[in-house]
């Protein structure tokens, strides 16, 4: 293997997990300062990030008895166990409920503490957690601030991660004509904080921006407008241009804030989908939902009501798609369960041995990586 041309060798370990490439690091110095080369890198995330290598369910939950918060790694097939394919990470600092997954990108994973406003980064691969600065912006007097809504993901043409939050700006004698929204954004090439540029400007009314999901290189919420009545409609943010867009909700959706249903937006068979979901009645018993897609992304006469599903028992709220044709779920006794919504076995509900404390759950699809967090502060990733 020593005689084998650099290239074809990245080839070869290119296509390994993380766990393989932290013991072939041993192997010599050269094949070490192969592997820990940003290339290699960019190369290995790129490859998992475009389906060459399976990814693995993350799934966030508070183990209340021992009052922490862990990380935990699944198998993506159809066992009902879901088999752990990686140690649990537990979370530092996480002793409180309220730690919230943001997203995951090319196997770094953010987090956000709604106990003291902390931002993280971590690589459960390589058992790094990164604490981000505060960021500068500080509330005027006589106002209520509170950091709501947030993204995480990569930026390909700039080479960078980026976050972007929303600072809701509350006047303390309340008047919604005086609602307004703060916009910053972290880079990690530079592990600092700037201002949206203020030529970008948010769409008129938007103020609280809500269930977050990356698709296509842009972020997208659900947002009410406080000039509309509540009217909901779809914002997105491109990550390479910084630059905001609007979606109108699918006609025949419901689009107003309501006690009724509640709307998130997902990613489905690659295409951006919102499920709207029936929270009437004081017991979630019965539930029933509809999944419109966007079939043409942007073009607001694509979307279309592909599935309506119902009633099942049980179900709290959805939290994330899965192989193209199932969407995952948690139970109201804090229980991870999936929902076909493609198949012969179309509203079958399955449940996994994975538990939490209710309403604590949240998962993704997860990527490993050797993305190195400080290794990447203040430089590109390529």
């Amino acid at each position: 293997m020593d005689v084998l041309p650099e290239d074809i060798l990245m080839e070869i370990l290119v296509r390994l997990p993380v766990k393989c490439l932290f013991q072939f690091k041993c192997v010599n110095k050269s094949w070490c300062s192969l592997i820990k080369s940003p290339r290699f890198t960019h190369l290995h995330v790129t490859r998992a990030k475009n389906g060459d290598q399976e990814g693995a369910i993350l799934v966030k939950r508070f183990i209340k008895d021992e009052r922490k918060i862990v990380l935990s790694f699944h198998s993506r097939d159809e066992s009902l166990s879901l088999q752990v394919v990686a140690p649990d990470f537990e979370v530092p600092y996480s002793t409180y409920v309220n730690m919230i997954l943001v997203g995951t990108c090319y196997g770094i994973i953010c987090l956000k503490s709604n106990e003291s406003g902390g931002i993280y980064l971590c690589n459960p691969a390589t058992r790094e957690f990164f604490a981000l600065p505060d960021p500068p912006f500080r509330c005027p007097q006589g106002y209520f601030c509170q950091v709501g809504e947030m993204g995480f993901g990569f930026d390909a043409i700039s080479d960078d991660f980026k976050i972007i939050t929303f600072t809701g700006i509350t006047p303390k004698e309340y008047n919604y004509d005086l609602n307004s929204c703060k916009v910053e954004i972290y880079s990690l090439s530079t592990n600092s904080w700037r201002e949206l540029d203020p030529d970008v400007k948010l769409p008129e009314g938007v103020y609280n921006p809500r269930f977050s999901v990356l698709f296509n290189g842009c972020f997208h919420w659900c947002t009410p407008l406080i000039t509309d009545s509540f009217a909901l409609q779809i914002l997105s943010f491109e990550l390479s241009t910084e630059q905001f867009r609007e979606f109108q909700f699918p006609d025949g959706a419901p689009d107003t804030e309501g006690e009724y249903g509640i709307q998130k937006l997902i990613v489905l068979d690659n295409s951006l989908a919102m499920i709207w979901y029936d929270i009437t009645g004081s017991q979630i018993s019965d539930q029933h939902f509809d999944i419109w897609v966007m079939m043409e992304y942007g073009v607001q006469e694509s979307w279309v009501k592909k599935f309506s599903i119902g009633p099942l028992s049980g179900i709290d709220c959805p939290l994330s798609s899965w192989n193209s044709n199932k969407l995952l779920w948690e139970m109201s006794n804090g229980q991870l369960a999936s929902c076909a919504v493609l198949g012969d076995n179309r509203g079958s509900l399955t449940k996994y041995n994975i538990h939490g404390f209710p309403t604590t759950l949240q998962a993704d699809i997860y990527h490993e990586s050797l993305v190195a967090l400080g290794e990447l502060c203040g430089r590109r990733m390529n």
